[in-house]
């Protein structure tokens, strides 16, 4: 099957928007919408479960079906936006999450509120990678990296705020608040989106969408995503852990095979045949399982040990999400004549001291004193890697592959953190000591993902055969003033230059 896009004359990377800032507001604004509608119905889950009469395992799919239904999507909705355009695509999935949190949010019985979570998150799957190819195609240089650093630190912001407003919005209504205020939120984003942004991309060109091969695509991610919240839930020698996760390797080994015999590949080879963006993909993962472990954990911590109340513990994340904002906006700028690749080894090294000062937690330990530093410092190197990461890859990638390389980053970002999740639960779970002893065990494990996102940058980024990086990425790094007419823009980039092999 193919399509056309329609044309435009909208601007790119070469010109940005003269309504910068409310593109930008409604980018970023639709990113934080979705990180927030993954956390933010937490605290409500008792209440939920008290209404309509549901189990714990049944009450955990209000959460897990969002993101199964956004992890399993991604590569597809990658594959959308350069089909029938980024704008297009965007606008439906902002409009997909408002439809569906009313659906949601006025259920009367648990299997339409079910219906309506995985809504939300096929809506999240679709606006996600067309969010962050929108932000890589119209703009460039400093601009990018400073896009970059918000769009990174609302990511965070979202996922740690989340609680805090689930909290608040349940005790001062009801759980159906906590999920109803993203209706208002989204029609805003959407008005200003279809106003600042139109729906008209700028080439017209014709591309396949790859049935079979996307049906592959969405079968191994929905198996993988699958097993791995069940692995957290029951284990990994449990048979609803290894049959979908089986069924998930062999689904994506066939997946190149078919792949090699389309005209247009879902998942071409050359996205991970170059250096610089195998890495970022690589340390996004790690990055990510380390954050999403990070918070899942700490979270128990202050409410298990710490005996902080939902809101509470939404409060005491805070600083973290504060962390990463100053540092990606405020160092970031900063260090802006250290390379990109260099900021972002030492954001793993920072992440690496937090955590592993994180592990030394003990029965007499407070929050200010043996939580608020080291989660303060842990947020400061997430600020500082986060966003070379994005910038290293999006900003190599082909035109044509921007959409397809976004949703790869989206995956990252999500399968990465279940991973950890899944992963860590095991030194969780196993072992002797106290509760608190249980939860040093698992902060120093985390420390081997951050460690090995060290070394894969320096093999990857620094290591032997290493050559000069790709114009694409210098340009990134430099300033506007400092861009020559050679170093293109992703939306100006040749093949040739954006592929490169290093």
């Amino acid at each position: 099957m193919s399509t056309e896009t329609g044309s435009s004359t909208t601007t790119t990377g070469g010109g940005p928007p003269r309504a910068w800032g409310l593109v930008l507001a409604a980018i970023v604004g639709a990113e934080y919408l979705l990180q927030l509608d993954g956390t933010i119905v937490n605290v409500a889950l008792p209440e939920i479960q008290a209404r309509f009469d549901a189990s714990i395992t049944t009450g955990s799919w209000i959460l897990n079906g969002f993101y199964l239904a956004f992890g399993a999507l991604l590569l597809v909705t990658g594959r959308l936006g350069d089909v029938f355009g980024y704008r297009r695509v965007f606008l439906f999935g902002i409009g997909l999450v408002a439809v569906a949190s009313l659906v949601a949010g006025l259920a009367q019985n648990i299997e339409v509120l079910l219906v309506g979570r995985v809504l939300q998150g096929a809506g999240a799957a679709l606006a996600g990678p067309s969010a962050l190819a929108l932000l890589t195609i119209l703009s460039e240089g400093e601009r990018r990296q400073r896009a970059f650093g918000l769009y990174s630190t609302v990511t965070a912001l979202g996922s740690a705020s989340g609680m805090v407003f689930g909290g608040l919005l349940t005790s001062a209504g009801s759980w159906r608040w906590s999920i109803l205020v993203n209706v208002p939120i989204a029609a805003l984003i959407f008005v200003v989106a279809l106003r600042v942004l139109g729906t008209r991309d700028a080439a017209r060109s014709q591309r396949s969408l790859g049935i079979p091969s996307a049906a592959l695509a969405t079968g191994a991610l929905t198996a993988g995503v699958y097993g791995l919240v069940h692995a957290a839930d029951a284990g990994w020698q449990d048979a609803g852990t290894i049959v979908p996760l089986v069924a998930a390797v062999v689904l994506f080994t066939l997946l190149p095979v078919v792949d090699s015999r389309s005209p247009e590949p879902l998942l071409p080879g050359r996205i991970f045949a170059h250096r610089d963006r195998l890495g970022g993909f690589l340390n996004l993962t790690l990055l990510a399982s380390v954050l999403g472990s990070f918070l899942f954990f700490l979270a128990q911590y202050l409410h298990a040990v710490l005996d902080l109340s939902p809101v509470r513990t939404g409060l005491a994340l805070l600083p973290f999400a504060i962390a990463i904002l100053f540092s990606a906006s405020l160092i970031t700028k900063w260090a802006s004549s250290i390379s990109l690749k260099a900021r972002g080894v030492a954001g793993l090294a920072v992440v690496t001291l937090g955590v592993a000062w994180l592990s030394r937690v003990d029965d007499g330990a407070g929050y200010a004193s043996s939580v608020l530093p080291q989660i303060i410092i842990i947020g400061i190197g997430v600020g500082l890697a986060i966003v070379p990461f994005n910038v290293v890859i999006l900003s190599s990638a082909d035109p044509q592959d921007t959409g397809i390389t976004a949703g790869i980053v989206q995956v990252a970002i999500t399968v990465g953190g279940l991973i950890g999740i899944g992963v860590f639960l095991l030194p969780f779970t196993h072992g002797a000591g106290s509760e608190v002893e249980h939860f040093a065990r698992v902060f120093t494990w985390l420390t081997v993902p951050a460690i090995i996102g060290i070394l894969v940058s320096l093999g990857l980024w620094f290591g032997p055969g290493r050559g000069k990086a790709p114009a694409a990425v210098d340009a990134a790094q430099a300033t506007p003033a400092q861009a020559t007419p050679a170093q293109a823009t992703p939306a100006q980039a040749t093949p040739a230059t954006a592929d490169t092999a290093s």
